[in-house]
């Protein structure tokens, strides 16, 4: 077995994992409110954090499919159905999130960085 790859595709998930739930956190300083209606770290929150779950099952399945896996079963990589599903699950969650967050966002306004004709 590959233990750097091992080793670089564990943090990397641990990453992006503590990533999504960081996404999630309240941030008084935030410009407007997530979707879920209040002031998270990311106001892209929940879509966000589904990304960075998705990112980080990538770099778990790829780890044990590609690293772990072969080194037990001669070689040869091993995918399992089951994690497979679970990332077209939270791949369509985040994308399904992603359009509720246009639909909602799409009735704020930004005053501060609209081009705006000035009379002379």
């Amino acid at each position: 077995m590959n233990t750097r790859l091992y080793g670089a595709l564990l943090i990397l998930t641990i990453l992006l994992a503590v990533a999504g739930v960081l996404t999630l956190m309240p941030a008084a300083g935030a410009s407007y409110p997530n979707v879920m209606g209040y002031n998270s770290l990311c106001t892209f929150a929940p879509a966000a954090s589904l990304y960075c779950f998705l990112a980080a099952g990538i770099t778990c399945v790829l780890r044990a499919s590609l690293v772990k896996r072969p080194a037990f079963s001669g070689g040869k990589p091993v995918f399992k159905l089951g994690a497979i599903v679970a990332l077209v699950v939270v791949a369509g969650l985040a994308i399904g999130s992603m359009f509720w967050f246009v639909g909602v966002k799409s009735t704020y306004t930004d005053s501060t960085s609209a081009a705006t004709e000035q009379a002379e």
